[in-house]
């Protein structure tokens, strides 16, 4: 069983669901995936200031296809060594009444996910620095709870 991740630290984590399962809007999918996650386990938002998802093409299916996603949980830096972030895999499935359910895989994907740069592409890494250089009362207002994403 994997341990319990760090509210603080840098994380990458995988995530399977069954496409049709994520109650919502299709292209919504791996935002409410992510938001379950962070929620339950970092007990914050996901927030894409902080956070990036990797998505695979058919992540909002409308068969049923089991997926995975990858988080990159509580960016600080840029890291070009990927191997050592801390890499946890888990499973989801929803409930009749659109509640998560998390369970942690014992899987080896390291040689898949290694794959992913840390925090998204270059672009993502020029938006993130001049973001950074936004007046700060902008960045709160990006980030405040008010304009949380709602299910």
């Amino acid at each position: 069983m994997a341990n319990l991740p760090e509210s603080h630290g840098e994380l990458r984590v995988a995530i399977r669901y069954m496409t049709i399962e994520v109650p919502g809007l299709p292209h919504k999918r791996a935002e409410r995936v992510a938001e379950d996650f962070t929620s339950r386990y970092l007990q914050r938002h996901f927030s894409y200031s902080e956070d990036f998802i990797h998505c695979p093409s058919d992540f909002d299916a409308d068969n049923a296809k089991r997926v995975w996603i990858l988080c990159d949980l509580n960016i600080r830096e840029h890291i070009i060594q990927i191997e050592r972030v801390p890499l946890q895999c888990w499973k989801v499935n929803y409930d009749q009444h659109g509640t998560a359910l998390f369970t942690t895989r014992s899987v080896n994907v390291k040689h898949f996910t290694n794959q992913y740069p840390w925090g998204g592409r270059d672009n993502e890494w020029e938006y993130r620095q001049k973001r950074a250089k936004a007046v700060p009362s902008e960045r709160a207002m990006e980030t405040s709870p008010s304009k949380a994403t709602q299910w």
